[in-house]
Order: C-alpha cells, then structure tokens, then sequence
C-alpha cells in the first residue's frame, strides 16, 4: 500500500467509490446504527451520498468546496471532505455600515464567533404523527439549525465542514487531517474561524486539528429506542449515550516564507 496520497476535486464519476466510504465509515456509529435498527423504516445512510453530492457540486465553489484524498500509487480514493464558504459579507441593514462591524482595534467582528455562545437545554419534539426516532431525527436537525444560526447569523464570514468520511482501511494515514487541513489553511488565510458538527467518534480528531466544543447535544439512545422496542446490538446490555459537539477553531496566524 501505498504512503502517499494526494488531494483533488470530486467529480460524479467518484460517487460510488464516496457512498461506500460513507457507508464503511459510519458502520459502528451508535446513532447510525439505532437509526438503520427502526423496525419497519431503517436507515440507510450512504442511500443520501449520491444526490447529497451531486447537489454540493451543483454549487459554485466559492460556497461548497468536495475534495478527495487519492493513493498517489493505486488511485484508490482513500476519503473525502466538504468544506462550506461564508467569505463574502451578506449587505448589512441601512442603519449598519462596515466600519460598525469592527472593534476598537480594528478586527472585523463579522469574522469572529458570536462570543460565549452556551449550550441551552433543549425541549424535545412531541409531535404526535412521528414515532421516537422520527422525533428523534427532527430534534437532532432542529438542534443543529438552532445552533448554525446562532453562530453563522447573516453578515458573518465563516467556514465549516460539510461532510468527512475515510475509508476505515486507511485511517491512521493522516487522510482525515490532510482534508480538514485543505479547509484550516484557507480559513486561517480569510481570517475566519472555522465549526464542525462532529460525530461521537470523529471529535479526538477534530481536536488534534486545533478545534474545540462549543456546544453540545447528549442524547440517551436507550430513551429513545425503548420507545420502538429497540435492543441493542448483540452481545450489549445498552444502546449508551452519544454526543454530538458543535466545535470551533478560531484563525491561526499564517507563517510568511
């Protein structure tokens, strides 16, 4: 196998090779799993990948940016990543100029996280016509909509990550660094800070990456499975808790050569 791998542009023509990856990739995941365990409707989650990626790349560039990582020897595409724009500043209202998006010292506060965003406790959904992990899904996306809002509101210039998976033979080769690396280069470049919805496993990774929680969702999958008579995975006595954290890195200073 080879050492070395290289970043590119996803194409369509890579979608089958990503849907796998995607599916691999998420095969242990505890809220995937209790997702694809409902009893009469579960969850496929790479069955989303193709039209979630043709529709990211249907976009301009300057918005969503889909990289690969490829084996430089065998081509083989190893992982892939997307990484969301905000790097143009949305028109203020008329009572707001740019020089009133600045502080005192010049920083360009549009740039910059709302400061001391705090987790708050979260009501979740009743709505009778869904089963639990249909309630589920909606609180969960409900959460992250909440939360995208207060920290992207309009005028802010941020990145974020769309999507990260790596092919779990090739973890450990730096794949998943190489790709949020693509995405912390540019945004230390703007100036701009960078957040992440990570998964329960992907968050030691993320930090290694210089981002750190911001927020987060617990939720007691057990709660939720015992609703739909859900056991757990064989040779398991709990489905357990699962933690979504909302992450940021702030910019870096870029080093001149």
């Amino acid at each position: 196998m080879s050492t070395s791998f290289s970043l590119h542009p996803i194409t369509e023509d890579d979608i089958p090779a990503l849907a796998e990856i995607d599916r691999l990739s998420f095969a242990n995941d505890r809220h995937t799993l209790l997702k694809a365990a409902h009893p009469t409707r579960p969850y496929d989650h790479a069955a989303g990948t193709p039209e979630m990626i043709k529709y990211r790349l249907s976009l301009p560039t300057t918005r969503v940016e889909m990289t690969k990582a490829v084996d430089d020897q065998t081509g083989d595409i190893l992982g892939y990543g997307g990484w969301g724009k905000r790097l143009d500043l949305h028109p203020q209202s008329s009572s707001t100029t740019t020089e009133e998006t600045k502080t005192e010292n010049g920083e360009d506060e549009s740039s910059k996280p709302p400061p001391q965003v705090v987790a708050q406790d979260y009501v979740k959904t009743e709505s009778p016509h869904l089963d639990a992990l249909e309630q589920l899904e909606e609180m969960t996306s409900a959460h992250l909509a909440d939360y995208q809002g207060r920290i992207m509101p309009p005028g802010t210039r941020a990145m974020y990550l769309v999507g990260l998976s790596v092919h779990p033979d090739h973890q450990g080769r730096g794949v998943g660094r190489a790709l949020i690396k693509h995405g912390t280069d540019r945004a230390d470049a703007e100036r701009v800070f960078c957040w992440v919805h990570s998964s329960d496993d992907a968050a030691p990774m993320y930090r290694k990456c210089g981002f750190e929680v911001n927020d987060t969702l617990e939720i007691d999958l057990d709660h939720w499975a015992s609703q739909l008579d859900i056991k757990p995975p064989i040779g398991d006595e709990k489905w357990g808790t699962y933690t979504f954290r909302y992450m940021i890195r702030e910019p870096q200073p870029v080093e001149r050569r």
